[in-house]
């Protein structure tokens, strides 16, 4: 695989922050990814006891292992991708960053996702952990995207 040439200026401040904030989202999403796969119903149980401990309520049971399965095999491919596009932004933050855009998509839809299970499920810690999770990685990462382009530049998001 052939390597475009090297850009002329170096990376600014907020670019290279930006290429280190995607490095450590890359770690984190692929170790979450890897603990959701290995560890499915014990991450949910430590966040349900947690919750209770905070005096929100508990999941409600469910029989559904086969549902879960599969939510929980696109879940790890959900965090494998936004891993792997963070990664590859990481490596040249002018020329891929389209790559963030997945990610921040992804933050997004499922602090969404946890807000309407939260009001609409069950008041529980696991349904509102996503949006408090991942609501924060979106806006800093739009942060960061932001700050680093030149003023004026007309890709701003």
């Amino acid at each position: 695989m052939s390597r475009a040439p090297a850009d002329p200026l170096p990376l600014s401040a907020a670019e290279r922050r930006l290429a280190g904030l995607l490095r450590f989202f890359a770690a984190l999403f692929l170790v979450g990814a890897l603990a959701f796969f290995v560890r499915p119903n014990g991450t949910l149980a430590d966040l349900d006891r947690v919750g209770a401990a905070l005096g929100l309520a508990s999941l409600p049971p469910r029989d559904e292992p086969l549902a879960a399965d599969f939510w929980l095999a696109l879940a790890v491919a959900n965090m494998a991708t936004i891993a792997t596009c963070s990664w590859l932004a990481a490596g040249d933050v002018r020329r891929r960053r389209a790559l963030v855009y997945p990610l921040i998509v992804s933050k997004l839809t499922s602090s969404t996702a946890g807000v309407v299970l939260f009001v609409t499920r069950a008041h529980a810690l696991a349904y509102l952990s996503a949006t408090l999770v991942d609501l924060p990685i979106a806006v800093v990462t739009v942060a960061a995207l932001r700050a680093a382009l030149p003023p004026g530049d007309p890709r701003r998001i």
